[in-house]
């Protein structure tokens, strides 16, 4: 069985987001088909040969964890990194018995899906331009794909090839991260095409680059829809028209767009494997400023919900996605308003009634819920630049030990504190690492002075309780000229639409890997770090001129 995905408010560049109840799964495509032959056509490609400014197009597969995700992405060269999402599909696999991700049981539902998958993503490849019906039919059989080498047949449709196949090698569970890099590299043998095994950790760091180049592509299209109603209708039927209708749908796209995150910017990344603080220089340098010790933030409101959680509402859940579950059950029926910041509340802003502290005096307050217990902010009597969360859900279940008959609005109660002291913590080490812009002994000061930006990422970034946090906090603190930036919420957790972005950025950098890459359990971001960062791995090569 595979996990529902709520469908969220979208933004500008997804709009075209479908989502299937019959498969219980994900898909985004774009709003329009291309045409297709009947099957029992067969097409004849054409000897003319490419543009040299066609679209990159690549394939991309994540099986890191329990999603099996596969994308299509095709990016448009010299037209302001514009990209489109020509498919997108995840399916996740059922782990409930368990309680969490079973290895196994993930591995098992990856080796179920994935072929599917990639067979339902080539038939959203492009079709080969210049492709034209054979006449007498069967006649041309056999000589149709020696006709060109960028060309797959499928269901009978002449289509065009991906240039490579993207992967995610690392880091994650070696099974499952196997699964997925063992069936890129066929299709990149099959494909005669290169393979790229990228950082898992780098794409949702990348991943609001992505969202940029997809609202471009928005635009772009948008754009080209309305010079062709130019040439059909006169110059001022098409004004009145705009008076009548009011904004037209080219400005409502750029205001409602954003800007993609140029480099320096600070990435939070917060997931259930990960809690990390990150000065992301370029590409492929991003220096970790802060690490969780022990267990990730996405871990900490797993382990909380499990325990706060009525029973009854968990067997109710239709997947492992504790965290959500925790936020739903803090917060129901929250209400909302129209808010200021699309980029990190998706258009609505909830009111949560939250007082952020002016003061780190305030920050590491303990915390008095009137019921008879209390909880101490992590890491309260120290500035170290770490993230500690087992000594924060050691405090909660100590407390429910002591109350297992806690009342549910007293367990909401806790629910939000618990969250609300994680997400403080989050955001006490990005004040911190703000706080060194201004420091010129700090070596990274100058790096830091030239922040505008913080990308959140991972799937903890879906809770709005935090994004409302963080932006609160960072405005409360004289920080409200940064800008908080925050993927729709489908590209918040695992995808493999992030993956496709970062192949995309690799492979125009020049890198490609080599077939022999194996999969990688852990793989650090910091070029500093043990194993040399995102290049320290062993397998990549660098393109030839004539390759590039």
């Amino acid at each position: 069985m595979s996990a529902t995905w709520s469908t969220p408010r979208w933004p500008s560049s997804l709009l075209w987001a479908h989502y299937s109840l019959r498969s219980r799964t994900l898909y985004l495509r774009p709003p329009f088909q291309p045409r297709t032959s009947p099957r029992h056509q067969r097409c004849l490609l054409s000897s003319q040969s490419q543009p040299a400014g066609r679209p990159l197009l690549t394939l991309a597969i994540e099986t890191s964890c329990d999603d099996t995700c596969v994308a299509v992405l095709e990016k448009f060269r010299g037209a302001g990194d514009a990209a489109r999402l020509l498919y997108n599909k995840k399916i996740t696999s059922d782990n409930r018995q368990f309680r969490g991700v079973h290895p196994m049981t993930a591995v098992a539902s990856h080796t179920q899906h994935l072929a599917t998958m990639v067979r339902e993503a080539m038939r959203s490849l492009p079709e080969v331009p210049g492709a034209r019906v054979a006449k007498g039919g069967d006649s041309f059989e056999g000589k149709i794909l020696s006709e060109s080498k960028r060309a797959l047949w499928v269901d009978g449709q002449a289509r065009q090839k991906p240039d490579f196949v993207t992967v995610t090698r690392g880091p994650g569970m070696m099974s499952n991260l196997s699964t997925g890099l063992n069936t890129a590299k066929g299709l990149a043998v099959a494909w005669d095409v290169p393979v790229l095994g990228v950082n898992h950790m780098q794409a949702h760091a990348l991943t609001p680059r992505l969202v940029s180049a997809l609202e471009a592509g928005n635009r772009e299209r948008a754009q080209t829809q309305r010079q062709g109603q130019e040439q059909e209708q006169e110059q001022e039927q098409e004004q009145e028209q705009e008076r009548e209708q009011g904004e037209s749908p080219q400005t409502a796209l750029e205001e409602t767009g954003s800007e993609k995150p140029a480099f320096p910017f600070l990435s939070l990344l917060v997931s259930g494997g990960h809690s990390l603080l990150v000065l992301s220089r370029s590409l492929n340098d991003h220096a970790i400023l802060a690490e969780a010790q022990n267990i990730a933030v996405g871990d900490m409101l797993d382990k909380c919900a499990r325990a706060i959680v009525p029973p009854i509402e968990i067997a109710d859940g239709a997947d492992v996605m504790y965290g959500p579950m925790l936020e739903r059950f803090a917060f129901p029926g929250a209400a909302a308003s129209p808010g200021r910041d699309a980029s990190y509340n998706y258009g609505y802003q909830y009111e949560y009634e939250y007082a952020p502290p002016p003061a780190r005096a305030d920050e590491i307050k303990v915390y008095d819920s009137g019921c008879g217990w209390h909880l101490t902010p992590p890491l309260s009597g120290t500035t170290d630049m770490a993230y500690e969360f087992a000594g924060l859900n050691g405090q909660i279940l100590k407390i429910l030990l002591e109350r297992p008959d806690m009342a549910v609005p007293e367990r909401r109660l806790l629910a939000r504190h618990a969250m609300r002291l994680a997400f403080e913590h989050l955001a006490s080490r990005l004040l911190l690492a703000l706080a060194k812009s201004t420091d010129e002994s700090e070596c990274e000061g100058n790096l830091l002075r030239d922040i505008r930006t913080v990308v959140v990422a991972g799937g903890v970034a879906s809770n709005r309780y935090l994004m409302h946090i963080l932006r609160s906090v960072l405005d409360a603190r004289g920080y409200d000229h940064i800008g908080l930036v925050c993927p729709p919420l489908p590209l918040c957790t695992d995808n493999a639409a992030m993956i496709a972005w970062t192949g995309m950025e690799m492979y125009e950098a020049g890198w490609r890997s080599e077939l022999d890459i194996l999969a990688i359990r852990k793989w650090p971001l910091d070029p500093n770090a043990e194993g040399g960062g995102i290049l320290g791995a062993s397998g990549w090569k660098k393109a030839t001129d004539r390759e590039l």
